[in-house]
């Protein structure tokens, strides 16, 4: 009740406030904006009157650089845009664990420190760079900066049939598409080619030697097998022992293991919009109306093409003396693919043969843009050109020679209503079940705090099937039972933990992804947990399993050190194994990876000890005891496998390995400049 009071009260604080700032910037007859006055106030000062930033529209200030509301919302949905065309049918699956506002704040934070030290470093870039940026957008543009633009190859998209540039559907596709002006996208694309070119400054610090080269290439394709006898942990519980001062001692020593977070308890009723979904119809005319007004927006289908090709691939940094023979390799495939009837996938195998490496790639339907970032412009726009069913010349990229066959066309068109309706019903439908139930909700708000009791709501709307559940003790970060996540329903929890026992909770409204309404939480607080150190009887099942687990551990490896021990020097691990009564395992061949699982027959072997001798040991070769996750082992070096080096791997692990290296040192700057910076929000703490 007293939080229901609180917030009519802060309402008319701010009421009040708003009359009174008003007055104070409105001299003479006329009215003087805050955005000045943001731009020279002391972060200090914002800070104390975070409210004049928020009045200006800003945010959040990074550095000297001010972030603004409408910034953050258009990251934020390009985010979420971003992760849906990633993951598709499985994006309600993986957004639910995504908290896309913290994403936005964090992806303007770097772009924000990257720019001022971009500024710094005095990195510029030339207009003709920015041209040619805004010809190739999105691509080349460095990952910092994807979120900031719906990464639409506007240009591309705005070149008529005969290949000419046209404005007006170049500024309409920035305008729908990227929800920016043609001058504000030109800034976009120069500030993220200067991070671009900041980011390789600061690679150019890194190399790979041979020796790196050579270990690495060791390591992921030099084989081993092993033979094994386990001895696992389970199978020496029945033999641990220890009394009261043994188990005080292992509770004391590892103490802030057992150390609990504040816990509470509320019973709540929950509103949730599906329940109004099944009464409401949406009319065919709103239906028709609505598709109408946005058919242009969301259901236009751009231009595709089908093709097929083959490629005569070829190094950018060979020889031109390689390049032609490899021009003049294509340029004799052609001749046979131009023949009617010709099959590509069979000319690809017939022509693929030393020194030439030929390919046939089947590239299916694909719109502008798709094939920009792995064949170039000239490759894709080819493909647009080129009549149904006829074969191109040969066309060069830095991939090598290719000759393309255009198999189907589909012009742009518009889905048809009947092809969408579904989709717009369900849509409408949603929207107008969350006006329904956040009124309902409020309704049910009055009478409950009208009441004090939540069963007052129950008992008022008995068509809602509303009930009233109980959470049981959960902390702030783990999951709320009945409810779900706490990343989800992470304002739920933070009004529970404001609550004083048996006090009501304001209305509670839980977004997820995309803004949708998940449902509209009323509860109480009927119970609280201080959390802490717990005493050695509040947890003493806990302790004493963990403590049976560490004595087990420590019997089955002095085990395996006796059985090491009184081998024969000659013995092979079968022959250990008989005399001591022990299964002998054996592996599949591995290679070596930081997991430590090698997967064997019976059973595995689950450690990483065991795993890093063996690239060591010679073959024959007995060593143990290793300890593993639920085992301790000994282990036998049965087989290595021998490889030989292959120049053309080896390349492209050097350019993995490198890039590696790379993306270590810019992180590591990164973090460094990222807690050096001074930033400040002024985003409103919910309460």
């Amino acid at each position: 009740m007293m939080n229901f009071i609180r917030q009519k009260l802060k309402f008319l604080m701010w009421f009040v406030a708003i009359f009174f700032v008003g007055g104070l910037f409105f001299v003479g007859g006329r009215s003087v904006g805050l955005n000045w006055l943001v731009n020279v106030m002391p972060v200090g000062m914002l800070a104390a009157m975070p409210g004049c930033a928020r009045s200006a529209g800003i945010i959040m200030k990074v550095g000297n650089y001010n972030v603004k509301r409408d910034e953050i919302l258009r990251v934020r949905e390009n985010t979420i845009a971003a992760f849906r065309q990633q993951y598709k049918d499985n994006f309600d699956t993986y957004a639910r664990n995504i908290d896309f506002n913290q994403r936005a704040q964090e992806s303007v934070t770097r772009y924000a420190l990257l720019l001022q030290e971009a500024n710094k470093r005095k990195i510029y870039i030339s207009k003709t760079e920015v041209q040619k940026g805004i010809r190739e957008f999105p691509y080349y543009m460095p990952e910092e900066t994807l979120a900031r633009v719906n990464p639409v190859p506007y240009y591309m998209y705005s070149r008529m049939q005969d290949g000419k540039f046209n404005a007006n559907i170049f500024n309409f596709l920035l305008a729908r598409e990227g929800k920016i002006t043609p001058e504000e996208f030109s800034k976009e694309v120069e500030n993220g080619l200067r991070i671009a070119r900041l980011k390789t400054t600061l690679y150019e610090a890194a190399m790979v030697t041979d020796l790196e080269l050579q270990q690495e290439y060791r390591k992921q394709n030099e084989k081993v097998k092993i033979k094994y006898v386990e001895f696992p942990y389970r199978d020496f519980t029945d033999d641990v022992q220890f009394d009261d001062a043994e188990l005080n001692q292992f509770f004391q020593k590892n103490i802030l293991d057992y150390k609990s977070n504040d816990k509470v308890n509320i019973e709540f009723v929950k509103i949730d919009p599906k329940e109004f979904e099944n009464r409401i119809t949406i009319p065919e005319e709103e239906i028709a109306s609505y598709y109408n007004a946005h058919k242009e927006e969301d259901y236009l289908e751009p231009e595709k093409v089908d093709a097929i090709h083959i490629l005569v691939s070829i190094d950018p940094d060979a020889s031109s003396e390689d390049k032609t023979k490899a021009k003049a390799y294509a340029d004799e495939i052609l001749e046979e693919a131009k023949k009617p009837g010709a099959d590509f996938s069979a000319l690809a195998d017939i022509y693929n043969k030393d020194p030439f490496t030929v390919k046939y790639e089947d590239l299916g339907l694909f719109e502008r843009g798709k094939m920009v970032r792995s064949y170039g412009e000239t490759f894709e726009q080819k493909a647009f050109d080129l009549e149904l069913g006829t074969v191109s010349d040969v066309i060069e990229t830095s991939s090598g020679y290719h000759i393309m066959k255009v198999e189907d066309k589909k012009p742009s068109q518009i889905k048809p209503l009947g092809l969408v309706r579904n989709e717009i019903a369900r849509m409408l439908k949603e929207n107008e079940a969350s006006v329904q139930a956040r009124q309902k909700a409020e309704d049910i708000q009055y009478t409950i705090m009208s009441e004090e009791e939540l069963q007052a709501a129950v008992d008022a709307n008995p068509d809602l099937n509303l009930k009233i559940q109980k959470t049981g003790l959960f902390a702030k970060d783990e999951f709320i039972p009945q409810i779900g996540l706490s990343f989800t329903y992470r304002s739920v929890a933070e009004e529970a933990f404001n609550l004083e026992v048996g006090e009501i909770s304001s209305l509670v409204e839980v977004k997820s992804y995309g803004d949708r309404i998940l449902g509209y939480f009323i509860f109480k607080l009927i119970d609280q947990k201080p959390g802490g150190i717990p005493e050695l009887e509040d947890v003493k099942s806990n302790v004493i399993k963990n403590l049976k687990e560490e004595k087990a551990r420590t019997l089955a490896m002095q085990e395996a050190v006796k059985v090491v021990s009184s081998r024969e020097s000659s013995a092979d691990l079968d022959k250990i194994a008989q005399e001591n009564e022990l299964k002998v395992g054996e592996s599949e061949p591995f290679s070596l990876s930081e997991r430590g699982y090698i997967r064997g027959k019976p059973g595995s072997v689950n450690s990483k000890d065991a795993m890093f001798n063996a690239f060591s040991m010679e073959v024959g070769q007995i060593e143990g005891p290793f300890e593993g996750a639920s085992s301790a082992y000994i282990i036998q070096l049965t087989e290595r496998d021998k490889f030989e080096e292959d120049q053309e791997e080896m390349s492209k692990l050097r350019t993995q390995l490198l890039r590696e290296k790379q993306q270590r040192i810019y992180d590591t700057w990164y973090q460094k400049i990222r807690q050096q910076a001074r930033i400040q929000s002024f985003i409103p703490e919910t309460s």
